[in-house]
């Protein structure tokens, strides 16, 4: 079904002028006794044995053909299309905190499923897989694929091959441990291309499965995703953000999050895990939908017990209907249901206005990134929305609703049973569905192509500038931030939310793309002085040590300091000097040393990291923005960072 029709309905709307909270109001009202949804029925996401069955043939096909990837494709859709037997005897983690604002856990139990003895088709899926995995020399997976064909009803005839599978899995196992290189075609020159392709992706994958985000040395015991060298200030013309209590060094790490919450683009549902946004190697799937993956028995444990209870009986009508660019909508809610929702809102509505800086803040005076308290209170403003827009995302949120209503899910009672929605209900459920949008669209960041977006209650605390002080990296579902530069304390710490800071596009595009994107007008330094790109930017530009401004070349003084000095200067002074330009060279050397590596294919490794840190505060201490010296070594340390150096 085509999205909602702005031009067919806008005459219907044109009594409402945009005025904030009442003109939602206005336009639920408008919508619910007008607008005609034609949704009576979720779409199903059917576990089928016969399209498992066929999935599979058509995988065994393209395997006999040596076609790797398509015998892999369908296998992965066969498991994900077959009848999943239930989850049980599962533990699930705790709530953290274990506070009114935290969420409840689901057990996957609930996700429902079928008797063992109904599962063949999905065991088969599995073997079947396994098989493609011994070939690839991918030999733990290979077994954890085994094991997973006998737990779930492979037939006990066939079981003889498969553990016949498993002795030269373990086998060929035990020789690539022995020989420290792998055996088979690989290593011919012989070798099938696309087995070769397959198998450097799996490299590829399990290289950034293995990045994980730096340790957080010194937590800020009221926010612990954040360095305690930061802490929360608030601007009457901006509103909150981050500040330095201390002096910082370039490559200090300053915050670790994981995201609570993160959504996929749908041509990822298949392919990446729901919970940690990894590329799956051999996926396992939702025991309720044919939707999504996850890429190992914690995270579908994770996501089925945190985030995908709501999104699982609504995502094939989400789909069908075109409502994924608001899914972001629901995911705010993770498993809670309305009254739970209704319940902390109303809780939160009632207390007495805090500092705006102690927003978020719980009744213990932490910060909490697991909580919806943070969530609650992070910055939105529907005005960055078009009038269109903002139509637009009310009937899509009209439409979620409803999805959520037939889903029997959300509104329930205590004991979990189903409950009629009353008009009040429902459209309180819209309008919170479209703040929730408008939150996560400005806070949360991701991939530059948007095909994975997270949203990180301590992110969104953090304000934007062109010319940033850190750098914010996503490995997974986790981010961290470090510093690009010296900061002095008391500074504000800062991140560009657009790609390649101000270097690529000029003042008035970085503008433009802020204010139609963020809602934002920018006035950092380098939009204040209108910096020019990196093309037309000069090569350094040095400090005068005496009186602190920028030197037209390479040196230690200006001319009028020069000038006033002359004469004055004795050899002490002049050791010094001499001191301070072999600096300034020396770290220009380092960063020309490490650009030369990187351009000939080369590895930096972490002590040379260390060691550009070390030159780039040096630059920053003798030399000022804007340059081109300074913005390679802050674009440099961001590829080392991409590269898993922190």
């Amino acid at each position: 079904m085509a999205g909602f029709d702005f031009g067919k309905q806008a005459s219907d709307l044109t009594f409402v002028h945009y005025r904030g909270e009442r003109c939602l109001d206005e336009i639920f009202e408008w919508a619910w006794d007008n607008y005609h949804f034609d949704c009576k029925a979720l779409e199903e996401s059917v576990k089928s044995e016969d399209r498992a069955n066929m999935l599979r043939l058509l995988g065994n096909q393209c395997y006999k053909a040596q076609n790797y990837l398509e015998a892999l494709k369908s296998y992965n859709l066969s498991i994900m299309a077959a009848p999943h037997p239930v989850l049980s005897n599962i533990r699930i983690e705790e709530t953290e905190g274990n506070t009114v604002f935290d969420f409840p856990r689901i057990n996957p139990a609930r996700y429902g499923g079928v008797a063992l003895e109904k599962c063949s088709a999905f065991g088969k899926g599995f073997a079947n897989r396994s098989a493609v995995m011994l070939d690839l020399g991918e030999y733990e997976k290979c077994l954890e694929d085994i094991d997973l064909a006998l737990e779930y009803g492979y037939p006990e005839e066939l079981r003889p091959k498969l553990e016949g599978r498993r002795l030269k899995c373990k086998e060929a196992q035990r020789q690539e441990e022995a020989s420290n290189f792998r055996h088979g075609p690989r290593d011919f020159l012989d070798v099938n291309l696309e087995k070769r392709l397959l198998q450097d992706a799996f490299k590829k994958v399990k290289s950034a499965i293995a990045q994980k985000p730096p340790v957080l040395k010194d937590p800020n015991p009221c926010i612990p995703a954040l360095s305690s060298s930061v802490k929360v200030s608030h601007w009457p013309n901006k509103g909150r953000g981050l500040v330095a209590t201390r002096d910082i060094k370039p490559g200090e790490v300053l915050s670790v999050e994981r995201a609570f919450a993160v959504v996929l683009g749908q041509e990822l549902l298949a392919t990446n895990c729901s919970t940690c946004t990894h590329k799956c190697v051999n996926p396992l799937p939702c025991p309720g939908c044919s939707q999504v993956v996850f890429c190992s028995r914690s995270c579908q444990v994770k996501g089925l017990s945190e985030d995908h209870w709501l999104e699982c009986k609504i995502l094939s009508s989400v789909l069908v209907h075109g409502l994924e660019t608001s899914a972001c909508s629901y995911k705010l809610l993770k498993t809670l249901n309305f009254s739970q929702m209704k319940s902390i809102c109303d809780k939160l509505k009632r207390e007495k206005h805090s500092l705006p800086e102690q927003l978020g803040f719980d009744s213990s005076g932490k910060y909490i990134s697991s909580s919806f308290l943070p969530i609650y209170h992070l910055h939105q403003n529907l005005e960055t929305l078009s009038f269109e827009g903002v139509i637009t995302e009310c009937m899509n949120a009209f439409r979620l609703v409803k999805l959520l209503e037939l889903s029997k899910r959300f509104f329930v009672d205590e004991s979990g049973k189903p409950v009629p929605a009353t008009k009040e209900d429902f459209l309180d459920t819209c309008k919170m569905l479209v703040n929730n949008y408008a939150k996560f669209i400005q806070n949360s960041f991701g991939s530059p192509r948007l095909e994975v977006r997270v949203l990180s209650p301590a992110k969104g605390l953090i304000n934007h500038a062109c010319s940033p002080v850190m750098s914010l990296q996503l490995v997974g579902r986790e981010s961290f931030s470090f510093a690009l530069k010296p900061i002095a304390a008391g500074e504000e710490l800062t991140i560009s939310y657009i790609p390649d800071f101000f270097s690529i596009h000029p003042r008035h595009q970085r503008q433009r793309n802020l204010v139609s994107d963020m809602g934002i007008v920018c006035n950092c330094q380098a939009c204040e002085e209108n910096w020019p790109t990196l093309l037309h930017l000069p090569g350094i530009r040095c400090l005068c040590v005496n009186c602190k401004k920028p030197l037209s070349d390479v040196g230690v003084y200006c001319n009028k300091c020069l000038e006033r000095l002359r004469g004055k200067l004795d050899i002490k002074t002049a050791f010094e000097l001499r001191i301070i330009s072999e600096k300034i060279m020396s770290a220009l050397g380092v960063l020309q040393q490490m650009q030369n590596k990187v351009a000939q294919g080369e590895l930096i490794s972490k002590q040379e990291f260390r060691h550009l840190c070390g030159a780039s505060e040096v630059a920053f201490k003798y030399s000022t923005m804007p340059s081109k010296a300074l913005v390679s070594f802050m674009k440099l340390m961001v590829d080392c960072a991409d590269n898993g150096l922190m």
